[in-house]
């Protein structure tokens, strides 16, 4: 990272880096792995997907609400190895753009993930994809509050230990980049790698 007024780059995770952990397709995806009703996960998993998000109910827990109400022909762990077997790298060049911009870092210059996710899922996408790469890993499940909310960028701030307009923060979300904009941060909504890179550089944030 060169010598600028930007001191610490924020990054989404899903969508970024990797696929999304439990979005939309995921859900389909195993759900038809297993022969389940697709459309019954979807009634039943916004509010437990909510607080199994936010740290406040366990993976267990979440399965029982959403697809282990009655009994089933297969396991929970065998649930999970599907949700985690859908975890792969989306996009390698933020990955490596992101291990340069580490290494060429000064001891005053940060890089923060800032996440959506539950405790179960990142305690396998963090060290099989991410692992060494952030100075801090800011998952929702781990400080109880999801973007967009306020709240989210306010304690993230807080933990870097930064001004807004120190930040840049990229997501593929526009209600999250709206939201961190709002909190004062620069904010970059990815479209693709090539176009967040070029905006990161106008803002003086390169990797050797």
């Amino acid at each position: 990272m060169t010598a600028c007024s930007i001191t610490a780059t924020l990054w989404d995770c899903g969508g970024v880096f990797l696929t999304n952990g439990w979005d939309h397709a995921a859900r389909r995806h195993v759900a038809e792995h297993f022969n389940l009703d697709v459309d019954d996960l979807e009634q039943r998993h916004p509010q437990p997907n909510d607080e199994w998000e936010r740290g406040r109910i366990s993976a267990s827990q979440y399965l029982h609400r959403t697809i282990f109400y009655k009994p089933r022909p297969f396991s929970q762990e065998e649930f999970l190895v599907q949700m985690r077997a859908g975890s792969r790298v989306l996009h390698p060049e933020m990955i490596d753009f992101v291990r340069r911009l580490r290494a060429a870092a000064t001891p005053q210059q940060e890089i923060y993930l800032l996440s959506n996710e539950s405790r179960e899922l990142m305690a396998y996408r963090i060290p099989a994809f991410l692992g060494g790469l952030f100075d801090a890993y800011l998952v929702s499940a781990y400080i109880g509050l999801r973007k967009p909310q306020a709240e989210f960028f306010t304690r993230a701030l807080e933990i870097a230990q930064r001004e807004p307009a120190e930040c840049v923060f990229v997501d593929d979300r526009e209600e999250n980049a709206a939201a961190a904009a709002a909190a004062g941060i620069h904010a970059i909504r990815m479209e693709s790698p090539r176009q967040v890179l070029a905006e990161l550089a106008r803002f003086g944030v390169t990797a050797a």
